[in-house]
């Protein structure tokens, strides 16, 4: 069963198709200080400068690994692109983020999601490819007074691979931020909003689409944020 909020009440709903709820226990597993360690680099964004709707609201830092049976390699720093079928806001072009950090690209806490998700991932394909491309987005969500901050600018997609994880790392003095997720008919099959640090949502991206609500600032004179690490499989090999 998967722990679903509507409207700060929490209910219960059978799990659909294409997406599955992850508690925080199997991501979040290291040692609480490596988690804080790897959560508060988090801190060290810098601002995301490819916003066609010149939002100041998103931070990010990227990187891109091959998971295969040999193990886990990074690959060269490399753009990040989207067709603009997937991303008609900010797709259609080649879009150099800063690089995720060494020490936390190799970090316990997401050295484990990173292997956990590719396990993962592989049983739910009848015939897992010999190497997955792995795209790792740290994203920082920020909100002032009068000014919401946008998780998914882009509104309710596909990323154009074929798993997508939203994790959350941590957030503080926000409302919103519900993730909604539509299959193929735009039937709603999940509202959820990720409340636990290392609680997960990984959706099947060749089957649903998902979008995640404006967050708001609760207390106006303090800051707002919301951190996720999205993780997207694509077939590589």
């Amino acid at each position: 069963m998967t722990v679903c909020e509507t409207a700060g009440k929490q209910h219960r709903e059978a799990p659909a198709a294409g997406v599955i709820h992850l508690p925080a226990g199997e991501l979040a597993t290291a040692a609480q200080e490596s988690w804080v360690r790897f959560a508060a680099s988090w801190d060290d964004l810098p601002a995301d400068t490819f916003m066609a709707d010149g939002g100041s609201y998103r931070q990010r830092r990227y990187a891109a690994f091959e998971a295969s049976r040999s193990g886990i390699v990074r690959l060269p720093h490399r753009p990040h692109f989207q067709e603009r079928a997937h991303n008609a806001l900010n797709g259609g072009i080649a879009r150099w983020f800063a690089p995720m950090e060494p020490a936390i690209a190799d970090s316990a806490p997401f050295r484990h999601i990173l292997q956990v998700m590719a396990d993962r991932v592989a049983t739910h394909e009848a015939r897992p490819p010999a190497a997955w491309l792995v795209e790792a987005h740290q994203f920082r969500i920020v909100a002032q007074a009068g000014q919401p901050g946008l998780p998914t600018p882009e509104g309710m997609h596909r990323d154009g691979r074929d798993w997508v994880l939203i994790c959350l790392i941590g957030s503080g003095n926000i409302g919103g931020g519900e993730t909604l997720v539509r299959d193929g008919a735009n039937r709603i099959v999940l509202r959820h909003r990720l409340m636990q640090p290392g609680e997960g949502l990984l959706l099947d991206d060749r089957m649903v689409r998902h979008e995640t609500s404006p967050i708001e600032a609760l207390a106006p004179d303090a800051p707002a944020w919301r951190d996720t690490l999205v993780l997207t499989f694509a077939r590589a090999a």
